[in-house]
């Protein structure tokens, strides 16, 4: 894929700075090609029949057409423009047809990639990636899922549902391709490796192309789930975002009669696991393109969810039940990526945070007073499923106030009238009311914050803390890295703390101006500023600290904007240098695109020179 080279600065965490102290609760936390791929798939490309994974009850896979037009799409990615931009990060294709370069091939080489193309759909390739997706991938998706819906219930509804298993096999050939076909280990070190762990040839197939067509096999199927059997599915259905799909699904008045949210009939609950199937299929592919997707482009390739979650509450209203496990599951990985990808671009998130019953639903408590609270008698999830969730809620909040307060900026510097409170809209045009965001919100949201961390679990604590560890990579002995190192034995924990830390940096760099309360002399806003650079700093130490801790590989991909956020915060060469190691680990080992990141970094780093 084509890089994107961003050098604009972000000027949405620069404003006055009040005076803020860090909370005595939180010391406690201690990759060219050699022919066109397309000759080798002139005009079909048709996989092998996957062999006895529930194929009995799913259609056969449809053919790929290499002729379908970009602008059917609505805005999600083609087929076409998916299989051209893998391909163009591909390592080489290894099609039937050869190539001027293929000559110089033993025929060895040619036979094995051969051999890889008809495994396409085999009954042991797509067990070598179902395997692949739920020990590396499936945890990613399961940040804040106790019950592990992506890891363990996916790659089992994936027997009988081909747009699962079809996604879960992109998702998994992609990610395959930006680590060049290498795997680590997950079995003893002596012992030999079962058969799924294994596939042949690994680092020389070509998995852009294979992820390509798993990718248009589970957006056909996912269109077949919700057409009526009698009609055919067109190529413009199938390349639109599957979030459409199955918005459009939901509201059709027939689907709407069918969801029974509390029904026990077989018939009923048979919906509701169509439904759960049809959002991780979306889930999944959601995934697929954000892998290598740069960063100020998550947020368009997430606006549709807002409308399906809205019809999909309206359903739920009715009634008292939560969202379903699975509806939940999807329901806050997109959450979670919603209001990242708006921290990229500043602006509101798709998801209303002001949609009170949208978060209800999804599983976590909210009193009348609009706060967050743990209610473990009244929610099914676990309490540490609650508090990673209620952050993100707290952080969609955080994120929204960010983009009003950029709002009212260039509202200032426009000379038009500034965006009001939503509280006060309902109030008469002659009442005097100021500017929303107002320093009553900030400080709302500051102490909601608090609250949340003085109600933490015990296991969102670090079990491991190095204060000054050693620098390995030096050459000079007794050398130590600037920040700490941190460990937390609950993957959850990790990502929680780091987007906490990641909340309050926004909050603190964002604080509205108090004309009454503000300091009145240039020696009081000068400590004013020195206060909230001590809190920053020791914020991005900490979030430094869990990144260094190595933590498992949903946190590492998920805390790319939050490093984009502290590094603009860190000043010293060395710390920079940390910085981009980071996020360049991230690449280097999950194979999740970072390198948009560095340049942003780069350029921000470079203007401040």
């Amino acid at each position: 894929m084509e890089e994107t080279r961003l050098v604009s600065r972000d000027d949405s965490m620069i404003t006055d700075m009040p005076d803020s102290t860090q909370s005595k609760s939180e010391q406690n936390l201690s990759s060219e090609h050699t022919h066109n791929p397309l000759e080798a798939i002139n005009t079909t490309y048709t996989p092998h029949q996957p062999l006895d994974i529930g194929e009995s009850n799913v259609s056969t896979p449809g053919t790929v057409h290499n002729s379908i037009s970009p602008r059917a799409s609505g805005g999600f990615p083609t087929f076409e423009h998916t299989l051209n931009s893998n391909l163009t990060q591909s390592p080489g294709i290894r099609g039937v047809q050869s190539s001027e370069s293929s000559s110089h091939r033993s025929e060895k080489e040619e036979f094995q990639d051969i051999f890889s193309e008809l495994m396409t759909g085999t009954e042991h390739e797509i067990g070598f990636l179902t395997r692949h997706y739920s020990e590396v991938l499936g945890p990613w998706l399961d940040l804040s899922d106790a019950g592990k819906f992506f890891t363990v219930y996916a790659p089992i509804r994936a027997l009988n549902n081909a747009s699962v298993k079809y996604a879960i096999a992109a998702l998994a050939a992609k990610h395959l391709a930006r680590v060049k076909g290498v795997t680590s280990p997950n079995g003893g070190i002596f012992t030999s490796p079962a058969t799924t762990e294994v596939y042949p040839n690994a680092t020389q197939v070509d998995w852009f192309l294979k992820a390509a067509n798993y990718y248009y096999l589970a957006a056909s199927e996912l269109n077949n789930l919700t057409s009526d059997g009698y009609t055919t599915v067109s190529s413009s259905a199938v390349l639109e975002s599957p979030f459409e799909t199955i918005h459009r699904w939901i509201r059709s008045p027939r689907n709407q009669l069918l969801l029974k949210p509390t029904s026990e009939d077989p018939d009923d609950v048979a919906v509701i696991r169509k439904t759960e199937e049809m959002l991780a299929t979306a889930a999944i592919l959601t995934m697929y393109r954000l892998l290598d997707m740069p960063g100020d482009e998550w947020h368009m390739q997430l606006s549709p969810i807002r409308p399906l979650f809205e019809a999909l509450t309206k359903v739920y209203t009715a009634t008292l039940a939560l969202f379903s496990h699975g509806m939940r599951a999807a329901f806050w990985n997109f959450a979670r990526q919603d209001y990242l990808g708006s921290y990229f671009t500043r602006s509101p998130t798709n998801l209303d945070p002001e949609n009170l019953t949208l978060w209800r639903k999804a599983g976590i408590t909210i009193n009348d007073q609009k706060e967050f609270v743990f209610n473990q008698s009244a929610s099914s999830l676990s309490r540490e499923d609650q508090t990673a969730n209620g952050l993100i809620w707290l952080n969609t909040k955080v994120i929204n106030f960010l983009a009003r307060s950029k709002q009212l900026q260039i509202a200032q510097w426009t000379g038009s009238p500034p965006a009001t409170s939503p509280e006060s809209q309902g109030l008469s045009p002659t009442a005097s009311q100021p500017p929303y965001p107002d320093t009553d919100t900030w400080l709302k949201l500051s102490f909601e914050f608090q609250t949340w961390l003085e109600n933490i679990p015990e296991t969102f604590r670090s079990s491991v803390r190095v204060e000054r560890p050693k620098d390995l990579s030096s050459t000079t002995e007794g050398k130590h890295l600037p920040f700490p190192e941190i460990f937390h034995s609950l993957t959850t924990s990790a990502a929680a703390i780091q987007h906490y830390h990641f909340g309050r940096i926004a909050l603190l760099l964002n604080r509205p101006a108090d004309i009454i309360s503000a300091p009145s002399t240039a020696f009081d806003r000068l400590q004013g500023y020195r206060e909230v650079t001590k809190e920053v700093d020791f914020r991005s130490r900490e979030v430094c600290g869990i990144a260094l801790g190595r933590p498992q590989g949903g946190v590492r991909v998920l805390m790319v904007p939050i490093l984009i956020a502290v590094g603009q915060c860190l000043e010293s060469a060395e710390e920079h240098q940390i910085i981009v190691d980071l996020l360049r680990g991230v690449e280097a080992d999950l194979g999740w695109a970072t390198e948009y990141a560095v340049q942003k970094l780069q350029a921000s780093w470079d203007q401040g020179v």
